[in-house]
């Protein structure tokens, strides 16, 4: 099934720097929903594709691989052909046996769930954005595949957005129908500003990039990675917050105390850590914890230090800033590093129904939250434009990716996805997931359940990691006591 549309025309564009910095393969979204009438629902999916499309044809591009001015692995955005699109329509339709739980509950990437090739071959055009609605036994679930060197989060947001709109109908249930937020004419102004942007190379972000291409570091990679979904409580995120925050105070006033400071400086209150901040510390921590048992136990290396990249949106920081409706990447890494010593040693499992935790992983939370805040609040606009830079002198634009880390962090927390009306046909949104399973490391908080009350939803995190370094993290005592023990999955 396609969505009913013309074959998509519009005029070729090379991919900005910033998004060469992105792994050129397709990220997974799963929205879950229980219509009534599954075929109407499929039915309004299809309207609204082809209303979408309409406005932004680019969507149904192929990103294809091209040499450019003697350089080697450029990526360009292309207009599909029409035997593309019966290859692989925009929207297919796909009828499983099972439930959305047990979709939800796979380790691993399930491509029969999805309407992009299994392997991507440069040789053939890379589909660019691409949805499967997945007719299950007790709902739909709608995957969307896109091309991370296209769009980021905070573009796909923005995307679904405007799909929920048009499938909804309310454009065309009014005389003045809402245009997208960006056109072709504003998307090619933000991608002409960030390449005009590049300055000469800096070291700033050195330690975050590396001159090795996705496809190296993937081959180095284990195997055997699979990704869980665990939930974490809001109480006692809240509590471990504000304990952090508490001990932040104590320890600033203690130091200002113990020494000859001038009025000023003792009228100094140090900067609260954040929830994000708390929840991405307690990952780094957890995870960290989880390899170094891994490693003990089969007498191999770790590291010389243990890691945290951290994926900053950074529209607001280049200066003039991007508009905030710009589709294309904005993301930057800021790395941050510690010793393993900082990496603090339970000495002994907490019962999951102790209200309070020891004063030693606070501090190890603490620090850990504080090295990454500040680092991601030292981002400015010349390091950035260092980092275009940095793309720009490069012959090949695949020879610079984020470098591996213990965990690479990203946040979908303040994303609103949940807030989208997706009109009758389809009902609410009962759930936004996301399955990897190919990236160590890699660690994502999935979008708050009810953005019109902020700080009243469970956390929730996909984690994705070896499967025996997975089996220690299960096992873990802090991430025990904040999931209050509960098992790794949706919760629907």
């Amino acid at each position: 099934m396609t969505a009913r549309t013309h074959t998509p025309s519009f005029q070729p564009y090379t991919l900005t720097p910033l998004d060469h910095l992105l792994p050129p393969h397709h990220v997974f979204a799963y929205m879950s929903f229980r219509p009534e009438q599954p075929s109407e629902a499929v039915d309004a999916l299809d309207t609204g594709l082809s209303d979408l499309i309409s406005q932004w044809p680019f969507l149904a591009g192929n990103v294809a691989r091209v040499e450019k001015e003697n350089r080697r692995n450029v990526r360009e955005l292309q207009p599909p052909t029409t035997s593309d699109l019966l290859r692989f329509p925009l929207l297919r339709v796909n009828h499983h046996q099972h439930t959305i739980s047990d979709a939800l509950a796979s380790p691993v990437i399930d491509y029969e769930m999805l309407n992009v090739p299994k392997t991507l071959l440069d040789s053939n055009p890379i589909p660019a954005v691409r949805f499967q609605a997945n007719v299950m036994q007790d709902g739909l679930i709608l995957c969307l595949a896109w091309n991370h060197q296209v769009m980021d989060s905070l573009g796909v947001t923005i995307v679904l957005h405007a799909l929920a709109r048009s499938c909804s109908g309310r454009d065309r249930k009014s005389a003045d129908a809402r245009r997208l937020p960006m056109d072709h004419d504003k998307e090619e102004q933000a991608r002409r500003r960030i390449n005009q942007a590049a300055t000469t190379s800096n070291p700033d972000l050195k330690d975050a990039y590396c001159e090795t291409s996705y496809e190296e570091i993937r081959g180095r990679q284990p195997d055997s990675i699979i990704c869980r979904r665990y939930t974490l409580h809001i109480d006692r995120v809240n509590y471990l917050k504000d304990s952090c925050n508490d001990l932040a105070h104590e320890l600033a006033k203690g130091h200002s105390t113990s020494q000859k400071v001038s009025s000023t400086e003792s009228r100094y209150k140090p900067e609260n850590i954040s929830s994000d901040d708390l929840v991405t510390a307690l990952a780094w921590l957890s995870v960290s914890r989880a390899r170094r048992r891994h490693a003990s136990k089969h007498s191999s290396d770790l590291p010389r230090v243990s890691s945290l990249s951290r994926n900053i949106e950074v529209r607001s920081v280049l200066q003039p800033p991007l508009p905030r409706s710009y589709l294309g990447n904005s993301l930057v890494l800021a790395k941050s590093q510690c010793e393993w010593k900082d990496i603090s040693t339970p000495r002994e499992a907490p019962p999951v129904t102790r209200k309070q935790m020891d004063k030693e992983t606070l501090n190890a939370l603490l620090k850990l939250a504080l090295m990454s805040r500040a680092k991601c609040k030292s981002l400015q606009d010349q390091q950035i434009r260092g980092l275009i830079g940095r793309v720009e002198e490069c012959d090949d634009f695949s020879s610079v990716s984020g470098a591996p880390a213990e965990v690479i962090m990203s946040s979908l927390r303040k994303t609103d996805i949940y807030a989208s009306d997706w009109g009758t046909n389809l009902g609410p949104l009962l759930d936004f997931d996301t399955i990897d399973g190919r990236t160590d490391g890699l660690t994502l908080i999935l979008p708050d359940r009810n953005p019109a009350r902020r700080g009243e939803s469970n956390w929730e995190v996909r984690v994705n990691l070896p499967v025996e370094v997975m089996e220690e993290f299960g096992k873990d005592e802090l991430l025990l006591w904040v999931t209050e023990g509960g098992k790794p999955g949706a919760r629907l």
